[in-house]
């Protein structure tokens, strides 16, 4: 099976069963490196794979000391209650898969199974199958914490379970029943479907001129919320421009409530649009040096911290302050905290006080980070060269 990513992922089915030109445009636009949370759904995918190896006994208990503690060294950023909180989830995912091997008679475990889809350039890597003489089953680990994902009328784990039934359906007996599960420990989710091999069959073949336009020159559009969420190209297709942008509404002049609650319906993607556009603009114009006419690139959102908080809460007590007023053990109080208690202690002539005026230069601010603003904006524009060179000067 090639070793390349699947131009028709089955992560994105959702997006290309919708939008088959999603396929096309996204190759033209630059990918995005991982974001935290993938990296930390990478690593949980990791850990999952490991225990489960070892609790089904696929490999021996020295094997599993020497992959966990190479495992370890790649978490230099994951803090001591999330790796506990990973392996707790982790212990839930593992026992899920030997309750449902414990199912079905003569069932086995296949992890991190690579998946031809059937479906022309379509495969991908199931977290586990179980196979049995009559089922087999999909089981995905979804460690995402945001909105819990679905297994009714999933196309991806459809995808992997049709996949599946053709890889190991006749293997040990006839199938009757192909079950997808997904599991998703942070947000106490655990949905499960399932159809006859016949019915999933005829899923797959359902969906295969769509694939087949998709994998064309000339896919058609279909912009969408669900379709656009995740695309990489969301922040500049011109189709999803003319789909946001388009004006059904008629006189009077005034919405009627059916067109306000056809609004209102709309806010959310409304918002995400304008956020993929923003973040395209940011992206070509700081990371690409792309001119955009009437925008920069400026440094936004810092915040005021103090900068030596040992010095500082010796500048309060020299003011006058005790440490219980200041101090929230072990450290210094917040600054909106701090500013409370500097209001409520400088009465009478030192009524103005402020935080600024007791610290004096303690008292700084982040550099925020790169933001979109009008050419006319006071602040100076940045660009990735410029503050390289701030780095080291």
């Amino acid at each position: 099976m090639p070793s390349a990513h699947a131009n028709l992922s089955p992560s994105a089915a959702d997006r290309w069963l919708t939008c088959p030109a999603s396929v096309r445009v996204s190759k033209l636009v630059p990918a995005e490196p991982d974001s935290p949370y993938a990296a930390e759904g990478t690593k949980a995918h990791a850990l999952g794979e490991l225990e489960a190896s070892y609790a089904l006994g696929l490999i021996t208990e020295r094997q599993y000391g020497i992959r966990f503690r190479k495992w370890l060294q790649t978490l230099p950023l994951l803090a001591e209650d999330d790796l506990l909180d990973m392996q707790r989830h982790i212990a839930g995912y593992v026992a899920l898969l030997i309750e449902r091997q414990r199912i079905y008679p003569n069932a086995q475990v296949l992890l991190e199974q690579r998946v031809n889809t059937g479906v022309p350039q379509c495969w991908g890597t199931s977290d586990a199958v179980i196979v049995s003489p009559t089922h087999v089953e999909i089981v995905d680990l979804k460690y995402g914490a945001g909105v819990p994902v679905s297994a009714y009328g999933n196309p991806q784990l459809k995808l992997y379970a049709v996949g599946a039934l053709d890889m190991f359906g006749d293997v040990l007996g006839e199938t009757e029943i192909v079950r997808w599960t997904i599991y998703q420990p942070r947000v106490s989710s655990l949905t499960t479907e399932e159809a006859t091999a016949d019915e999933l069959r005829e899923w797959r073949a359902s969906i295969l001129p769509i694939a087949e336009s998709a994998l064309g020159s000339n896919a058609p559009f279909g912009p969408s919320e669900k379709a656009c969420r995740w695309c990489p190209a969301a922040g500049e297709c011109r189709a999803r421009v003319e789909f946001m942008t388009r004006q059904d509404f008629k006189l009077p002049d005034l919405l009627t409530t059916d067109e306000l609650g056809e609004l209102l319906g709309r806010i959310s993607d409304i918002k995400a649009w304008c956020e993929a556009v923003a973040n395209t603009g940011l992206r070509k114009a700081y990371s690409e040096g792309v001119a955009l006419p009437g925008w920069k690139v400026v440094r936004s959102g810092g915040v005021r911290i103090i900068t030596d908080p040992i010095a500082a809460s010796v500048v309060f007590e020299n003011h006058g302050f005790e440490l219980s007023e200041v101090m929230a053990t072990p450290k210094l109080k917040g600054i909106g905290d701090l500013e409370k208690v500097i209001k409520a202690k400088t009465l009478g002539p030192k009524k103005d006080a402020t935080l600024e005026s007791v610290l004096g230069s303690l008292v700084g601010r982040t550099e925020g980070k790169p933001a979109l603003a009008p050419e006319d904006d006071p602040r100076p524009a940045i660009n990735p060269d410029s503050e390289a060179q701030k780095e080291f000067s």
